[in-house]
């Protein structure tokens, strides 16, 4: 069930080999266990019985599906790594999915932006103008601080007013992120309720379909959300909406409310990148503020330390907007190589799920109805027409119309029907290659009171079947006088126990 392999263990095999009175009777596959982990534990015990090739192609289906489960898992690691690094550096990262995809095309979806101060821009032209920022302020070289007293008053006033400006636009960005994240999980909460609303008008309708003569319409004078009663003068329409139409009206509120909470949450992902950014803009201003201040009460034949304070931090700024920008394509790339690896996986796994039933299943398959049938009508099966039951290619069971066989039968005929099937197996098993170890246990076969033809039936098939090398093994508490009669004529060994006595007894010393 967690998507790993595990052992297809002797309790799944036992049942087509072991009929226990108990438990074993109530139906087909009656003590197949269900608390080993295995997926669809009765499909795959048959399929290994039989050795049919449809458990290998299955196998392989697993395989290839639990590897794109961890192509999809390492794809997330790797997305949410890039937005991490990113969201640190102030940095907007647009077009990565969520999930690997056919359509995925780097050059063309995926974009890093950063918020310059006027605007986003692409990270690269970024990094140029800073390169080319960082460049001019070398050539020029370094004044003293006499020389560029009147240009560091004027500047420091400038940045001060930069900062009481700065200081408010991040006040609002850090008020519409938070907006913007409320409203996702408000959006979130309201989605989660229409697909609740959703789940239980779908189950209404499939009561619907199934028969059910409940009522779903509207109560008198109640509100069908709150349950509490109307006062007078609220008018409800005789003509409400029916199940499927609510289904219709749910479904398309879902797309519109899943669209508006995809766009806030890019505007909160937007807005949390913009305050990171705004935050360090924030600091180095203050950083450059406090260089100003200090250069000015500096002697004058210093050089000017504020100046070389910025220039650090521009070096500083376009070093850090390189690495990252560097960290981020090594990821890129990485997921390129996911997408590939996942593309690949999907391909082969579509092409195995249109691969046709093999030859040797299908002549498998024909062998195993014949003989349910045949033997069917032998034990005088009345439920229904014997030559219209067939063997599930879904489940492997006998099934009718497209269901399995059930409740429809009568007692003695599910009876029947349990000889038939795992004596079907038996034989199909000495036609074919198969994993069957030709063993058939029955503990009372004789359940429901089946009629004396019928048990009378399956005593000559079990008779045919070890004259044929099987081993087919009757307990039984019919009279002996009434077995031995029906055994006339039949190869076969008795041992009869006396009432009271044991078949295996202690060993003596």
């Amino acid at each position: 069930m967690d998507g790993s392999e595990g052992t297809l263990y002797l309790e799944c095999l036992f049942p087509y080999f072991f009929v226990e009175q108990k438990h074993g009777w109530s139906g087909v596959q009656a003590r197949i266990p269900t608390y080993l982990g295995i997926q669809d534990v009765s499909k795959r015990s048959a399929e290994f019985i039989l050795a049919l090739d449809a458990m290998d192609m299955v196998l392989e289906s697993q395989r290839i599906e639990s590897s794109i489960s961890l192509i999809e898992v390492d794809w997330k690691n790797v997305e949410r790594n890039i937005t991490d690094i990113a969201t640190r550096a102030g940095i907007l990262v647009r077009g990565i999915p969520k999930k690997p995809n056919a359509a995925w095309q780097r050059d063309e979806l995926v974009s890093l932006e950063v918020d310059s101060g006027s605007g986003w821009v692409p990270l690269d032209d970024e990094i140029n103008r800073l390169a080319g920022e960082l460049e001019e302020q070398q050539t020029q070289g370094l004044t003293s601080v006499g020389e560029a007293a009147p240009e560091i008053e004027e500047s420091l006033s400038i940045n001060q007013d930069k900062a009481m400006q700065l200081s408010v636009v991040l006040s609002s960005a850090i008020e519409d992120w938070e907006q913007a994240k409320r409203q996702a999980q408000s959006l979130e909460l309201r989605i989660e309720a229409l697909e609740e609303d959703l789940r239980k008008h779908k189950d209404a309708a499939l009561l619907q379909r199934l028969g059910s003569s409940g009522s779903y319409g509207l109560p008198d004078d109640t509100c069908p959300t709150c349950g509490q009663s109307l006062p007078d003068g609220f008018e409800i329409t005789d003509y409400p909406l029916t199940i499927e139409d609510n289904i219709s009206h749910l479904e398309k509120e879902l797309t519109t409310f899943r669209s508006m909470q995809l766009d806030a949450s890019r505007a909160a992902d937007i807005g949390q990148v913009r305050v990171f950014r705004l935050r360090e803009q924030m600091e180095d201003l203050r950083t450059t503020i406090r260089s100003q201040k200090d250069a000015l009460t500096s002697p004058s034949a210093l050089p000017d330390a504020a100046k070389l304070a910025q220039r650090l931090r521009s070096e500083e700024r376009l070093h850090a907007l390189r690495g990252v920008r560097d960290s981020i394509e090594s990821s890129i790339d990485e997921l390129d190589s996911l997408a590939v690896a996942w593309q690949r996986n999907k391909e082969i796994l579509a092409a195995l799920r249109r691969r046709d039933v093999t030859a040797s299943d299908e002549a498998k398959m024909r062998s195993l109805r014949y003989s349910l049938t045949s033997q069917l009508e032998s034990y005088g099966f009345r439920s229904l027409e014997p030559r219209s039951i067939d063997i599930s290619a879904k489940t492997y069971r006998p099934s009718h119309e497209g269901f399995d066989l059930g409740f429809d039968l009568s007692a003695s005929d599910m009876i029947r029907v349990i000889w038939s099937y795992l004596f079907a197996f038996m034989e199909v098993s000495r036609e074919f290659r198969t994993n069957h170890p030709q063993l058939l246990i029955f503990d009372e076969p004789r359940q429901q009171e089946a009629a004396r033809f019928s048990f009378q039936q399956l005593l000559k098939r079990a008779a045919e079947n070890g004259a044929a090398g099987s081993q087919v093994i009757f307990a039984t508490s019919e009279e002996e006088v009434d077995l031995t009669s029906m055994l006339t004529g039949l190869p076969h060994q008795m041992t009869s126990v006396p009432r009271g006595e044991k078949l295996i007894t202690p060993r003596t010393a």
